[in-house]
């Protein structure tokens, strides 16, 4: 099965060079990736349990809400179900795993659509029907809005976020 996926995420190149939009939304998808990977780096492993206050996730439980919200948020054009991620493991290691395995099936899910199925398909999401562009916009909106709040954390702990590079 894995050697399958394996196939299958090797051949998303290939497709999305036919498909410039897809291409372009997979391009931004590893740039959110890389920025993401090194927010959740920037935060020291003993701090993954702080929050700033009572009310609000730690950072380690932003982080795995991040990578089940990819999941769930692309379940509905994504070339296979994915399984989630435990949310009572937070420590930084299984953390930064879990998230880069969530962007990788996120790339995975992305890459399965062409150009033409960006406006015209029709999934399923938490949100309801929307087309797969839509689909793809709000699992971009959802991890850049957790994102903005991991940030938040990092300041609050008076660590300088890495700059974003466009």
């Amino acid at each position: 099965m894995r050697l399958l996926f394996v196939t299958l995420l090797a051949a998303l190149p290939l497709q999305a060079a036919d498909n410039p939009e897809v291409k372009h939304l997979l391009e931004r998808w590893s740039k959110s990736k890389t920025y993401m990977i090194a927010i959740a780096n920037q935060m020291p492993a003993d701090q993954y349990t702080s929050r700033p206050n009572e009310a609000e996730m730690t950072f380690g439980e932003q982080m795995i809400h991040i990578a089940n919200a990819i999941l769930s948020l692309t379940s509905g054009y994504a070339p296979r179900k994915f399984p989630t991620f435990d949310p009572k493991k937070t420590d930084k290691e299984t953390a930064i795993a879990d998230l880069k395995a969530a962007y990788d099936d996120g790339a995975a899910a992305i890459g399965s659509l062409t150009d033409v199925q960006l406006g015209t398909r029709i999934v399923d999401s938490p949100e309801g029907k929307m087309t797969a562009l839509e689909g793809v916009l709000s699992v971009f909106e959802h991890t850049e809005h957790h994102r903005g709040q991991a940030i938040v954390y990092l300041r609050y702990k008076n660590i300088k976020p890495v700059d974003y590079d466009f």
